[in-house]
């Protein structure tokens, strides 16, 4: 299952039968408050909300491919293998454990603690990326994220 994080919108995408524009926006989730860093506690809480609201009606559909691996190619999301010290390569599988750990750490500076004690990219769009891949994996029960390099261009 690809998943694309354009600042616009966020759609998911298997094959050419499964193609979902889901009604939520990287935007839109740093409009709702996660536009400053480090968001607060408050913030964070907002944009899984808002996350969970836009995902609930995909979950039974997404469901239906269990063994999915979620993949990505979006430069957002490219820190998320320095924050949980992975040497970058073209292709990193990580299991929902090490995404959890990684929201883990951004929940900790949402309380307080200092983004450069937690390794936490300072930058507002991966806070909201992070939180929709984890609030996915989560909900939709997949496994594993495949993170491609960034495609250019």
């Amino acid at each position: 299952m690809h998943l694309y994080l354009q600042e616009d919108q966020i759609r998911l995408q298997a094959g050419h039968t499964t193609n979902i524009r889901l009604p939520l926006s990287l935007a839109s989730l740093l409009a709702d408050g996660l536009q400053r860093f480090p968001p607060s506690e408050q913030a964070l809480e907002q944009a899984i909300a808002s996350t969970e609201d836009a995902l609930m009606p995909w979950i039974p559909a997404l469901r239906l491919e269990p063994d999915a691996v979620l993949e990505c190619a979006d430069a957002v999301l490219a820190p998320l293998p320095e924050l949980l010290v992975y040497p970058a390569q073209p292709i990193l599988e990580l299991d929902i454990d090490e995404v959890e750990r990684a929201f883990n750490q951004l929940a900790q500076v949402a309380a307080g603690t200092p983004a450069k004690n937690a390794g936490l990219p300072e930058r507002a769009d991966f806070v909201a990326a992070l939180v929709v891949v984890r609030e996915l994996m989560h909900h939709v029960g997949w496994e594993q994220l495949r993170l491609r390099e960034a495609r250019v261009g």
